[in-house]
């Protein structure tokens, strides 16, 4: 296998990893909001809009959808940096707690 292929393989890996734990995440924050009866979360809304400096939506729908992209975006983008740090010669544990770090 070429580099191309392998740091391919890597993005992919850490794709699907990032999107099955963002939906594991998903599922389990739902079923908890359910039986608690307590509103889904918008921090992800929040936080990213804080950091590209937007200051209101224009519907209560366009903040849901701006969470929902955040919220897929973040887990997806952290999977795909550990399938990348898989890739290199650091040890899977490693590769594994170096984002929980940067995080």
């Amino acid at each position: 296998m070429n580099r191309a292929d392998t740091l391919a393989t890597a993005i992919g890996r850490g794709l699907v990893s990032g999107l099955a734990g963002t939906a594991a995440m998903t599922i389990s924050s739902t079923v908890e909001a359910r039986l608690r009866g307590r509103a889904f979360s918008t921090a992800p809304a929040r936080a990213t809009a804080k950091v590209l400096g937007i200051r209101e939506f224009d519907s209560d729908l366009a903040q849901a959808r701006w969470n929902d992209l955040s919220h897929w975006g973040y887990g997806t983008g952290w999977g795909v940096l550990r399938g990348l740090l898989g890739a290199t010669p650091m040890s899977p544990r490693a590769a594994t707690l170096t984002p929980g770090a940067g995080i």
